[in-house]
């Protein structure tokens, strides 16, 4: 078992970013988180430069973009529905980092956690919390960003088409600087491509600037918009094509702009935080079997972990399974006026806590 993260170089980097001034204000965490893990994607795309394409639109010196949605974000601040092949990270490396981000986030919304431990291997937790009131949470993660913000790059080359695909060069392109864009109105300086700690030590700067407060706020409520119109699917706003799991373009994309025949923006697959069903239901599969194993042990407790709820699957797969107590037939006992039943402390929750950077399921936990 080790702390999260200790095996990226960037780790003492983003310590520094969570506890920069600005982040004591917790609210802004699960914007960070995916202003973060959109740079791992960036810095998990192996041949970067295989996936930029030349895109002009806007008044930014930037003219390439690179996207995880197959959408590209500059194009569309302009109503233009430009298809263009999102961008795909290494999977593998993804789901790790992903999980132990997570947990590094977590470790900093709730002080009270003594200690943050992943579990390695095929264990059946992913993770091990020490709280300071002795119990310990066994926790299985999942996350996924609600928004992967996409990269843009400068480059030399100013006599390519729209949209066609870059031929540059790993030395050229490291010559390239960059940002992440947030939106038409925010983009955050990454310093030169693959420069030291890159892609995260340009986030640590612009965040360690009291000059940028105002643009880390309105980038926040920018992202806390797109929250409230993927938890509704609501569809009349433009900022919905840019989260995850946003489905397909509206039609005028295919009649206008030649967007692709059964191609999406970004399936199911990509659903926010706890939102994929497979993910819920292996997550109470899983607690719902630690819990077993540790039934007899009443400062073990369960946890699923996640950077945000399941909001659109709560009702539906969560709600009524929080209320719900099992126990042990072994612990069954008999009363000759009320018959069988099994004693309150012998009884456990099929989760204890859901726990995320938004709200959280928390019961009785002191934190």
């Amino acid at each position: 078992m080790k702390e999260p993260l200790v095996d990226y170089p960037w780790k003492d980097t983003l310590d520094k970013i969570l506890k920069s001034e600005v982040l004591q204000d917790k609210d802004l965490l699960p914007f960070l988180f995916d202003v973060v893990m959109s740079l791992a994607y960036i810095d998990s795309t192996n041949n970067l430069g295989n996936s930029l394409e030349v895109c002009t639109s806007g008044d930014s010196h930037y003219n390439a973009h690179l996207g995880f949605i197959n959408l590209c974000a500059k194009c569309y601040a302009h109503k233009i529905w430009r298809y263009q092949k999102a961008a795909k990270p290494s999977s593998g490396a993804l789901g790790k980092l992903s999980s132990e981000l997570i947990l590094k986030f977590i470790s900093s919304k709730f002080t009270d956690f003594n200690q943050v431990q992943v579990v390695g291997g095929t264990n059946y937790a992913d993770a091990i919390i020490h709280c300071k009131s002795g119990e310990l949470i066994y926790a299985e993660v999942k996350s996924a960003p609600l928004i992967t913000f996409p990269l843009l790059v400068q480059t030399p080359f100013f006599d390519i088409e729209e949209h066609e695909k870059l031929e540059i060069t790993h030395s050229q392109l490291q010559e390239c600087d960059s940002a992440l864009y947030i939106n038409q109105h925010i983009s955050i300086p990454l310093g030169k491509v693959h420069s030291h700690l890159w892609p995260f030590h340009g986030l640590l700067d612009f965040i360690e600037n009291i000059d940028n407060k105002k643009l880390i706020y309105a980038g926040f409520d920018h992202w806390n918009k797109a929250r409230e119109l993927y938890k509704s699917k609501d569809k009349s706003d433009p900022i919905y094509y840019l989260v995850n799991a946003c489905g397909a373009p509206p039609q005028i994309a295919k009649t206008e702009f030649g967007w692709p025949k059964k191609e999406v923006i970004s399936d199911s697959k990509t659903s926010a935080g706890l939102d994929r069903t497979d993910d819920i239901k292996k997550g109470i599969y899983q607690t719902l079997k630690i819990g077993s194993n540790h039934r007899h042990q009443q400062h073990v407790k369960t946890a699923i972990i996640s950077n945000l709820p399941a909001y659109r699957h709560e009702k539906e797969y969560i709600e009524d399974i929080i209320p719900i107590l099992w126990g042990d037939q072994t612990n069954l006992m008999n009363d000759p006026q009320i018959g069988e039943y099994i004693s309150k402390e012998n009884l456990r929750y099929v989760f204890d806590y859901i726990i995320t950077l938004d709200y959280s399921t928390l019961r009785d936990l002191e934190i």
